[in-house]
């Protein structure tokens, strides 16, 4: 069961590198860290390998100690997750306002800064979309707008793209949500596991010790 949690924890640090490198810019215009999934991911994988290996390291040496405190700490964890999966829910609606927010701060910024102009285009190709409800929230529509992009291809109202990148990026958080959730399920089945496992070796453990002094 220990070499699961190690297992696993690498597979979502990969995970969430690969979506932090991939959707990078869609965070840096929310600018909203309760929607950062891909450092989600990162934590929690980083979490699991080292309680893997401290399991390991107690089961493979018979170490009361580090057996035990393998089950506090998972313990721990699993009411932490269970506290954020609550917050997450009543944070719901929130979330909504601050994503629209973020997204209306951000195309006011874009010819101020590079870095959300990047990010804007990335967004508007990634997803074809044009502005937060739609491309009249443009004053000049760019380029990343256009249905088939091309230099000066914006100018004509035909070629932009219909949807507004509010309406994607909703149903993207709710992919990522869903997915977050299935893992969060995956992995809290397995610490419940984990939990009663490392209880039963800790007792184990201890009943040989005192068997063998006394």
């Amino acid at each position: 069961m220990k070499w699961q949690y190690l297992v696993g924890g690498l597979g979502l640090v990969i995970a969430g590198a690969v979506l932090q490198l991939k959707y990078t810019g869609i965070l840096d215009i929310l600018g909203d860290e309760r929607l950062a999934t891909p450092m989600l991911l990162l934590a929690t994988g980083a979490l699991c390998s080292l309680l893997g290996f401290l399991g390991c390291c107690g089961a493979i040496r018979e170490n009361y100690c580090l057996t035990v405190s393998f089950a506090v700490l998972l313990s721990l964890i699993l009411i932490v997750e269970t506290a954020a999966a609550i917050a997450a829910y009543a944070l719901q609606e929130p979330l909504q306002a601050s994503l629209s927010h973020q997204l209306t701060l951000g195309l006011q910024r874009y010819n101020r800064s590079a870095g959300v102009r990047i990010a804007w285009n990335q967004i508007q190709r990634e997803f074809a979309c044009c502005g937060v409800h739609n491309y009249t929230d443009w004053h000049v529509p760019p380029d990343s707008c256009c249905i088939q992009d091309s230099l000066d291809c914006a100018k004509n109202e035909q070629n932009l793209q219909l949807s507004g990148c509010m309406e994607r990026l909703e149903h993207w958080l709710i992919l990522n949500a869903a997915m977050v959730g299935g893992v969060s399920a995956t992995v809290g089945s397995m610490q419940v596991i984990g939990v009663c496992f490392a209880c039963c070796l800790s007792k184990s453990i201890l009943k040989d010790f005192h068997d063998f002094y006394y």
